[in-house]
Order: C-alpha cells, then structure tokens, then sequence
C-alpha cells in the first residue's frame, strides 16, 4: 500500500536558493575580510619609504708600514678583531737598533761637550770677574789719593808763596830804605861841595863845613846799613826759595806717581774686560755645543721612533681584511699591507628614488633589517640627503645634452646613521645589503 502523502514536501528550487544565498554571504564576508586587511596593511604601510636598495657602509683603513724592513713575524691572520695598538707585523729592527745605539753614542759625546763648554765658561766669568774686581779695587784704592796729593801741592804753594811774597816785601822795603840813604848821601855829598866853595870865597863859617861833613858821614852810615838790610832780605828771600823748591818738587812728583798708578789701574781695568771678549767665544762656544747636543737629541728621538714604527701596531678596533703582506717580505713606507674594517663609524647609505625624497626630513626614524639575521631590527635615523644622484657620481655620467633623452628615476644616496652600534652578536660587515624603511608619518600628516 501506498503511504499517504505528507503535508510538507522539499522542492528542488528552494534548496539551491538558500545555496545561493549562503555563497553570497560568504562572498561578502570575503570582501569584508579583504577590505579591512588592505585597510590595516594600508594604515601599517602609509607614510613609510622603503627600499631593498641599500648597503651598509664604514671606513677601511689601509695599514702600511712607516719605515722600511723586512717582515719577520705576523701577529694576525684574516677576519681577525683587533684593538687598537694591536701588533700586527713586525720588522726586522737590528738595523733601527743599531742606529739608536750610534745616536745616543753621539748624544753622549755632545752631552760631554756641552759640559766642558759650561766649565770653559764659568772659569772664564770667574776669573774675568776676579780680574775686573782687582783692578777696579785699585782703581778705587789710587783715586783718592790724587785729590790729597794735589790739594797738598797747591797748600804748600800757598803758604810759599806767602813766605816769598813775604821776603819780597822786605826785600824792597830794604831797596826803598837804600835808595832813601843814596839820595840822602847824594844831597849831603852836594851840600859839602857848595859849602867848602862858599867858605873858599870866604862866605860862609868853617863850622858849617864840618857839620855838613858830620852829615855826609852819617848818611853814607845809613846807606852801608841800607845795603847791609837789603843783602839780609835778598839773602832770605833766596833762602825761602832754596827751601820750598824741593817740597813743591816732591809734592808734584808725588802727583805724577799717583797719576801713573790711577792710568796703570785703568788700564788693568780694561785689560781685565777685555776678559769678556773671551766670556763670549766661551759663551759662543756652549750654545754651540748644546745646539750639537740638542741635535744629537732629536737624532735619539728619531731613531727610537723608527725602531717602535718597525712593529705596525693597528690604528684603531676593526676586522683585519685584504692581508697582502707575508713573513720575509721587504715592505717600503706607505706600502699597502692589510687593511682594517673599522669597528666604529658604520652607517647605511639607501639609495632613494628622487620622486619619494620630498617625504623624506633628516632625523626621520628608520627601520632596518637584515636577511643575516631574520626577525631582529637595527633602528637608526636620517642624518643626511646626498646632493648629487648616484649616475652624475658614476665613472661615466650621463650627458642629457646629445639628444637622445629618456627620463629616468633617478636614485639619491641617503645616509642613515645607527641609534645604537652594532652588538657583538649582531656585526654587520662593511657592503652587505639591508632594507630599510623610513617613517616619514610624523611630518606628513
């Protein structure tokens, strides 16, 4: 028997509707999906510049030698971390040793020169100086013996001359008195005449004659003691000169002999300065001697320094690298040897597409990874733009002016410096490649 039919019957049409509003539903979900993950990759990615185009960049230091030698001994191999003052080779230095040796050798003979020279010296001004201090002591001693000398002269010629003048005066008093008693005879003597013809003629007494004789006697009396006093004072007179002639003669003599000791003094006084003519040969002699020395100095100094410059010591931390030298090799100065990757200084240059630079402001963050070391971040920022693109700063530049111009993008260099250096455990060799990624959201909103 047929079962009776239900009430309820599923129709084919239905079903495959409800499918098809269920796919939509999923297909709008899908969008809703979609939309929001461009959403937030957008809002993640919106105001960043990035690029694969980028290196990380740092100083070699080439290392060379300073003197010339031969390699005996290689204290580093390739990839080796040294610190500075490291050795790193060293020269053969028996030669730069035996120069040092023959520099102070000859140091110690103008040492020994300077010192003979200061002796030369110092006998010279000592006995220069005793020499002057002698004869300027006599000088001083004979000086004022000449003052007294000639005030004693010129005393004893004053009172002689007093005592001459003195005789003098006498002298002629005594001369007047004789020529008083001359004329007195003469007129006594002419009286007698006149009065012996006055009493021939019988014109005047006898008596008058005889007093008249009485007359000329006494006056011929006064004339003869007249000379006798004018013989006396002429006699003193000459015995006044007689006696002071020697003690004026003496005293100029002794004038004469002072005078000669006080020249005599000088004279040693100038010779004993004449001394320091020689002080300064001695003198001439000594700078001479201590510029040889300070010479012979520099010369020590000179060979100590190249015989420390046979062992090349690294100039600052970094990885050796590009190691060209080997044990007996003879290097010359400036001959490249080794180089060093320098520990400090790295930065990363980002090679920049002009038409993203206008986002770009120095001191922006960045974001910097490695493929060496997945999932860890340097963090650094901008410190400069370059001024000229990578193509003008090529070997061969571009030259727009032939007539075949295409526009080209072209890359500016933009340096990026590391907040932090690299860690030990994360070194990062000079030329490897990063990815960078410039936040520039905090201008550009």
């Amino acid at each position: 028997m047929e079962s009776p039919p239900t009430g309820r019957t599923r129709s084919p049409l239905g079903g495959r509707t409800r499918l098809r509003q269920g796919g939509w539903w999923l297909l709008l979900l899908l969008l809703v999906l979609v939309a929001a993950g461009g959403y937030a990759y957008w809002r993640s990615h919106w105001g960043l510049v990035q690029t694969d185009n980028a290196q990380v960049a740092g100083y070699l230091a080439p290392v060379s030698a300073q003197v010339p030698g031969t390699v005996v001994r290689l204290d580093v191999r390739d990839d080796q971390y040294v610190r500075a003052g490291t050795p790193l080779l060293q020269l053969d230095p028996t030669d730069y040793r035996l120069a040092l040796e023959r520099a102070r050798a000859r140091f110690a003979a103008a040492q020994a020169q300077v010192r003979a020279a200061q002796a030369a010296l110092a006998a010279q001004l000592q006995q220069t100086s005793a020499g002057v201090e002698v004869a300027r002591a006599a000088v001083r001693a004979a000086e004022p013996t000449l003052p007294q000398a000639r005030e004693t002269l010129v005393l004893r010629g004053q009172l002689n001359a007093e005592w001459i003048a003195k005789r003098q005066a006498q002298v002629e008093a005594a001369e007047a008195t004789l020529h008083a008693a001359e004329t007195s005879l003469r007129t006594a003597e002419d009286t007698l005449a006149r009065d012996q013809r006055l009493l021939e003629e019988r014109a005047v007494p006898p008596q008058v004659v005889d007093t008249d004789r009485a007359q000329v006697e006494a006056a011929r009396s006064q004339v003869q003691s007249a000379r006798d006093a004018l013989a006396d004072a002429t006699a003193l007179l000459d015995a006044c000169k007689q006696s002071t002639l020697p003690e004026i003669t003496a005293a100029r003599a002794d004038i004469g002999v002072r005078s000669g000791q006080i020249a005599q003094s000088r004279a040693s006084v100038e010779k004993a300065l004449a001394g320091h003519a020689v002080v300064e040969q001695r003198r001439r002699q000594l700078e001479a001697a201590e510029a040889q020395a300070a010479e012979a100095r520099e010369a020590v100094r000179t060979a100590e320094v190249n015989l420390a410059r046979t062992v090349v010591r690294a100039p600052a931390d970094g990885w050796v690298t590009n190691r060209t030298v080997e044990v007996g090799q003879v290097v010359q100065p400036n001959q490249p040897l080794l180089s060093l990757t320098l520990a400090r200084d790295q930065w990363v240059v980002a090679n920049i597409k002009e038409t993203e630079l206008s986002r770009i402001r120095v001191g922006d963050p960045v974001r910097i990874t490695v493929d060496k070391y997945p999932g860890y971040v340097f963090w650094g920022h901008v410190e400069s733009l370059g001024t000229a693109t990578g193509a003008v700063t090529s070997l061969l530049p571009p030259d727009n002016a032939t007539g075949n111009f295409v526009k080209v993008v072209q890359l500016v260099p933009v340096r990026i410096t590391f907040d932090r250096p690299p860690d030990p455990l994360h070194p990062l060799q000079v030329g490897i490649s990063v990815e960078v990624s410039i936040d520039t959201r905090e201008h550009s909103r």
